[in-house]
């Protein structure tokens, strides 16, 4: 090998011994992780609707691409459920009540904000507590007012969003306390008992499902009321009638006064019971019996309005005022038993007018309105409209359940649903629920 091949050969080894041995220094430089996104700092938090939840945050330090934000029910002891991802430019977000994530009207929810790298992906941390709002039925719309001799005052109003029920409250010009009149599911209240003699002003509160009420308009609407038997505003300010309401909290007061005379709980008022029993007042002046009008016992009413455990119910006809329909019931013994029965916990009372100065009274009792049952429908090889085998429906406790009626019914090819469904070892047409029942549908195959 003559020398120019010997030089060029150990020029060779040279660079490749110098780049191993520079790779070797690059591999032993360590390698910094990318930096962790700093913790969102939350600033406020609002509820701008009955449906829509604001929140707002400050920019954290490191580096991150985008915002997750996260929401729960408050004392749910749930997991945080992620609603949306957000550029890193955003500072706020609106969330707004879908089918994937509601927002119950009333209920109190949690929010947090965690900022998020995609590349390399990396998570920040986040305030754990979140902060905390909840939303409120929309404010009522008062829309018209108008007075009848015969029927009274009516108001109407527009839908409020959220609401579940609407409470009217009234006054007059020389009582500036606003008193509850009724309530109702509907867009107008007809106050069958205004102050005579005097202007009468009327309001609505929408209200949720749980007893969330909304703001209502102070001013409310004013309509004038003649005195009775005169066409004219009597400048007399004459004693006014009691309210359907306040006949209503009568009846409860003097209940709790006979209860505590022998040293029982009182009897306390309950939405649904209060609605189921408005309706079995009007249902007597058609039908005076326990039995109502289509046919059905009266405890089916509460378990319509949505209230469960109904017990016993006292109906009277024909009185004028609390006390009188009171003493009625107190010299009755099955009236009086039910009033005075130690396993009731929850009363609603009804009151409708039939006539000048005479109505029909209602007391429906429970042990447990609020109390609910759920049942697992087993579509055993069948599926349901939405394709799930598997149904939970909730129920009002001791609810007697119709099948036809009040489940939904799962569908099998080359099969027909047979009227009777398993319940453990017998078969059955339909159930009293106790509690977490499971059924089982029966199929009968096709001929």
């Amino acid at each position: 090998m003559d020398t120019v091949n010997i030089k060029k050969y150990f020029y060779q080894i040279l660079s490749i011994f110098a780049a191993l041995l520079l790779a070797f220094s690059i591999a032993q430089i360590p390698v910094q992780a990318a930096a962790k996104p700093g913790t969102v700092k939350l600033s406020s938090i609002k509820a701008v609707d009955y449906n829509k939840i604001n929140i707002k945050w400050k920019k954290p330090s490191g580096k991150f691409t985008n915002y997750c934000i996260y929401y729960r029910e408050k004392n749910s002891n749930g997991k945080w459920i992620r609603i949306k991802t957000v550029n890193n430019k955003t500072l706020s977000y609106t969330h707004t009540s879908s089918a994937k994530y509601p927002i119950v009207t009333g209920e109190t929810y949690q929010y947090t904000v965690r900022a998020y790298n995609k590349k390399p992906k990396r998570y920040g941390n986040y305030n754990k507590s979140g902060l905390t709002t909840k939303t409120k039925p929309q404010q009522v719309k008062l829309t018209g007012i108008s007075y009848d001799e015969d029927e009274g005052v009516t108001i109407t109003w527009n839908k409020a969003g959220g609401a579940y029920l609407y409470r009217v409250y009234c006054k007059s010009k020389d009582n500036t306390k606003w008193l509850s009149c009724g309530q109702t599911r509907n867009l107008e209240f007809t106050d069958a008992d205004p102050y005579t003699g005097r202007t009468n002003i009327y309001t609505v509160k929408a209200v949720a499902a749980n007893e969330t009420a909304g703001k209502f308009d102070t001013t409310g609407l004013p309509i004038a009321v003649p005195s009775d038997g005169e066409g004219d505003v009597d400048s007399v300010t004459p004693t006014p009638a009691l309210t359907i309401q306040q006949m209503v909290d009568e009846v409860v007061r003097l209940a709790n006064i006979e209860r505590a005379k022998i040293g029982f709980a009182p009897l306390k008022t309950n939405v649904n019971l209060q609605r189921a029993a408005m309706v079995r007042a009007q249902e007597i002046s058609i039908k005076f019996s326990h039995i109502r009008p289509d046919g059905t016992d009266a405890s089916t009413a509460c378990y319509e309005a949505g209230a469960g455990c109904a017990g016993g119910e006292n109906i009277a006809k024909g009185f004028s005022t609390p006390q009188d329909v009171m003493t009625g019931w107190m010299n009755s013994d099955g009236h009086r038993w039910a009033i005075l029965d130690s396993g009731y916990t929850h009363v609603g009372v009804g009151v409708y007018k039939i006539g000048n100065n005479l109505y029909c009274w209602t007391m429906e009792f429970s042990r447990g309105p609020d109390e609910k049952r759920i049942l697992t429908i087993d579509a055993n090889g069948g599926v349901f409209e939405d394709g799930s085998t598997i149904k939970k429906i909730e129920f009002p406790c001791d609810m007697v359940i119709n099948f036809n009626k009040d489940i939904p019914l799962p569908q099998k090819n080359g099969y027909t649903l047979s009227s009777k469904w398993k319940w453990y070892s017998v078969t059955i047409p339909g159930i009293t629920l106790g509690d977490n029942e499971i059924i089982k549908a029966i199929w009968v195959p096709n001929s």
